[in-house]
């Protein structure tokens, strides 16, 4: 009985040390609020290593899994908002471009597709799965 709760403990602690969970980011644009609105980014799927950028200016730029970007304090007007990836996660790089006019006090979303995932990271998420499943067998032999 002692056995497979330790099984149990260790198999629970390997699934969460591999396990990411993806964030909610919200970053202001500017300090200044007067006529700003705000861009939310919303992909189909979490993003692995995403940057964002608007107009030029690097927004995002982390290693993380994100499930939506909001930026706020966005001054009216036209911008261009690019989002790129290049992780090993997807078939192809993501590079999502688009040109979004705001007006004051008005709140955008840009829906962005993110690529399938490519065969690589089936393999490694099926090696993960089969290493937690080992960690949790072998104390019971």
């Amino acid at each position: 009985m002692k056995k497979s709760k330790l099984s149990l403990i260790l198999c629970i602690s390997c699934v969460l040390l591999f396990a990411s969970c993806a964030k909610k980011v919200v970053i202001p644009f500017q300090s200044e609020t007067l006529n700003t609105g705000s861009i939310k980014l919303k992909p189909s799927t979490s993003i692995k290593s995403a940057s964002v950028t608007m107009d030029g200016s690097l927004i995002w730029d982390k290693k993380k899994r994100v499930k939506s970007v909001t930026i706020t304090n966005v001054p009216q007007g036209s911008h261009d908002v690019n989002v790129v990836s290049a992780s090993w996660y997807y078939k192809e790089a993501l590079n999502h471009k688009e040109t979004v006019e705001l007006k004051s006090g008005e709140n955008k979303t840009m829906l962005i597709s993110v690529p399938p995932y490519s065969t690589g990271y089936y393999f490694y998420m099926t090696g993960v799965i089969i290493v937690c499943i080992a960690v949790a067998w072998l104390p019971l032999l």
